[in-house]
């Protein structure tokens, strides 16, 4: 074949791709759209969020579409391994699945020394650190108040991060104890006093027998005190 001949050979088969390829979704657009997709959903997590999008195959064509609709399908939560649902609807339809991977990182309360099961939490026992929150989805403790004066429902070792689910809240009512029952409807306001008959930590019903011998059921509120509404 001449030289001319070859030329404008080759200059046709590179167009011909050209406008094949110019038909085909771009696949860098596809995983931007998910990376901003995610990064808006996980903005409110606090902390350094780490986000890594699994780039689609380069052998998938999708056709080249004008407003690409990321989602988040029924089940998947932007924690840990995950997928974003993309698609189209013009001027091509289609829909795919990509993997994500989002990582947490954030201050966190750990055990600076062991703690026995039923041991009241102290600052001492306590400190923050930066730690991966991938696993906790559950949430963890980040600052003191919320776990002193707790107690550990079981034994914490030294470096384990501090959740809600690993303590119980101090108790504001103890049974035996002589407690404050106050009385609350509309217009009026009584108190007289009784005796717990369970533990009570605060907001949660706990029983008072009164000095007549009648048991009532009422909120647990400060120290010693115990309200009943009408």
């Amino acid at each position: 074949m001449p030289i001319r001949k070859l030329f404008i050979a080759l200059c046709l088969t590179f167009a011909s791709v050209a406008a094949e390829a110019d038909e085909w979704q771009s696949l860098d657009e596809i995983v931007a759209s998910v990376e901003r997709f995610v990064r808006q959903k996980t903005a409110n997590l606090g902390g350094d969020i780490n986000i890594s999008v699994t780039r689609p195959d380069s052998r998938l064509h999708l056709g080249r579409c004008d407003r690409l609709e990321p989602w988040l399908p029924s089940g998947n939560k932007l924690w840990g391994r995950a997928s974003v649902g993309v698609r189209c609807r013009a001027p091509a339809a289609w829909s795919i699945y990509v993997p994500v991977m989002v990582r947490v990182s954030a201050m966190a309360l750990v055990a600076t020394r062991p703690i026995g099961r039923g041991q009241l939490l102290e600052a001492s026992d306590m400190q923050p650190q930066m730690r991966d929150l991938m696993q906790y989805q559950g949430g963890v403790l980040t600052a003191p108040e919320q776990a002193i004066g707790r107690t550990a429902i079981n034994p914490i070792q030294p470096g384990e991060i501090l959740r809600p689910e690993l303590l119980r809240a101090a108790l504001a009512i103890r049974q035996g104890q002589q407690v404050v029952l106050i009385a609350q409807g509309t217009g009026f306001k009584v108190s007289s006093e009784g005796v717990a008959m369970g533990n009570a930590a605060g907001g949660q019903v706990v029983a008072v027998k009164t000095r007549s011998g009648q048991i009532i059921k009422g909120i647990a509120k400060s120290e010693g005190v115990v309200e009943v509404y009408f």
